[in-house]
């Protein structure tokens, strides 16, 4: 699974739904462990959005003091089912945002991505309940998440249940998957929470 990252995502903004969510995968399969994270993801781009323009999404995550950045190939969703290439630079000794970019300035580049001069697009701020789960030869991390965008100075409230494969067969992970559908009768997201963030993003700026 080095590098690449395979996952559903269902709707969570209908009344109950993560907790529907949790009921089913309890159900289905073996949780081995459950955390709860909060999470706040910027996402960058260069001034002439050459990431964005090249469906690249490039964050800089903090989960409580650590820093790391991230990119990924955006693909659409197709049946909730998403499949992308993603690479994580950890960032020792940042300790905020200020400091994050700084070091990526330094870097100058890193996955032949072009780092210097990034600005901030948005903002996605997420309280995020982890279930860590063995579903027959396969594990994988399920992700109720509430969710906040910011953007354009405005803020939108969301819900969202991811299933990620973490290791083994990715067969059962798909039968997990459908089986959830199933039992939670919860619809498939259609569009990511970065997909959601660019849209109003585009939207809002242009109605300014």
């Amino acid at each position: 699974m080095k590098n690449l990252e395979i996952e559903f995502k269902w709707d969570g903004n209908s009344a109950a739904a993560l907790q529907k969510g949790r009921r089913a995968f309890e159900t289905l399969a073996q949780v081995n462990h459950v955390q709860e994270v909060n999470i706040c993801d910027t996402y960058l781009d260069h001034a002439d959005e050459r990431f964005s323009k090249q469906k690249i999404a490039f964050r800089l995550r903090r989960v409580n003091k650590k820093w790391e950045a991230t990119f990924k190939t955006r693909t659409q969703i197709k049946n909730g089912k998403a499949t992308r290439q993603e690479a994580t630079l950890p960032l020792p000794d940042v300790d905020n945002l200020t400091q994050a970019l700084s070091f990526l300035q330094r870097k100058k580049t890193w996955k032949k991505l072009d780092v210097q001069n990034l600005q901030p697009r948005f903002i996605l701020k997420n309280k995020r309940r982890v279930l860590m789960l063995s579903y027959k030869a396969c594990q994988a991390e399920a992700a109720l998440d509430t969710f906040i965008i910011y953007v354009c100075g405005r803020e939108v409230k969301m819900r969202e249940i991811e299933l990620e494969l973490k290791g083994g067969k990715q067969k059962d992970f798909e039968e997990l998957a459908t089986l959830f559908t199933a039992k939670s009768a919860l619809p498939f997201s259609v569009n990511s929470k970065v997909k959601t963030a660019e849209t109003l993003l585009a939207l809002w700026r242009k109605n300014d």
